[in-house]
């Protein structure tokens, strides 16, 4: 990903979904992911977010986080669509759904 579309992501984000407000420990995270030589139809605006990388690592290693992304949205299985599922920003306790125009629709 080139670092101005990633930038596009952490304007859309702000922070950390996670609640840490980082913002210079920040990586692209699939929420469903691609896989080795997954789709590439994976690689849009609702599908990525950015986390910290702690917690990046975190959901990759630790059942218990691992949990936790999936009940806040940070993480989806290959049935869900991405446009379909919100986010939760811990920092402010708030929803979005997140679209392919990089926008944030808050829920309800």
């Amino acid at each position: 990903m080139k670092r101005k579309e990633f930038q596009r992501y952490i304007d859309r984000d702000q922070s950390c979904p996670c609640g840490c407000n980082s913002t210079d420990t920040l990586v692209p995270q699939h929420r469903v992911n691609r896989g080795m030589g997954g789709s590439k139809l994976l690689d849009r605006p609702a599908n990525i977010i950015v986390l910290c990388s702690l917690m990046n690592g975190l959901i990759e290693s630790d059942a218990r986080a691992a949990q936790l992304a999936r009940q806040y949205g940070w993480k989806l299985d290959r049935t869900q669509k991405p446009e379909d599922h919100p986010v939760l920003y811990r920092a402010t306790n708030e929803w979005f759904f997140l679209d392919n125009d990089f926008q944030r629709i808050k829920k309800g």
